[in-house]
């Protein structure tokens, strides 16, 4: 857990989190982000970000990272992708936020690593 704070105040955090127990995922870590709506768009997440960055790609070893972020928060979009993440996926009717659904991104940062090869699977749509 990181937290970024101003004269002794709190003002985000940021959560990085192995994302299972399956040997299979060691590789993967999970990050969740806040900043205080007072402080947002002034550097704090970008600062968060940065020192996970460095943390899970010199220090824990992940090659990837996940995380999930409300469609409609644009600046957390721009700011993930400048990170090097880019949307996997995106979840219809995600969460229930002030009495309406809304839908969230899935983004991923993968890093090099072992070799990796991906796999498709047919879809029979009759």
């Amino acid at each position: 857990m990181l937290v970024a704070e101003i004269g002794g105040r709190v003002i985000g955090n940021l959560g990085l989190h192995a994302a299972a127990k399956s040997p299979r995922r060691r590789h993967v870590g999970t990050v969740g982000l806040s900043v205080h709506d007072e402080f947002q768009r002034r550097g704090a997440g970008t600062a968060l970000l940065r020192a996970a960055l460095d943390i899970a790609d010199n220090w824990i070893g992940y090659t990837r990272l996940e995380l999930t972020v409300y469609t409609d928060n644009v600046a957390a979009v721009a700011l993930y992708r400048n990170a090097g993440f880019e949307i996997e996926g995106t979840a219809r009717r995600y969460a229930l936020r002030n009495g309406e659904f809304v839908d969230a991104h899935m983004m991923a940062r993968n890093t090099a690593g072992p070799a990796y090869r991906a796999t498709v699977t047919a879809v029979d749509n009759e």
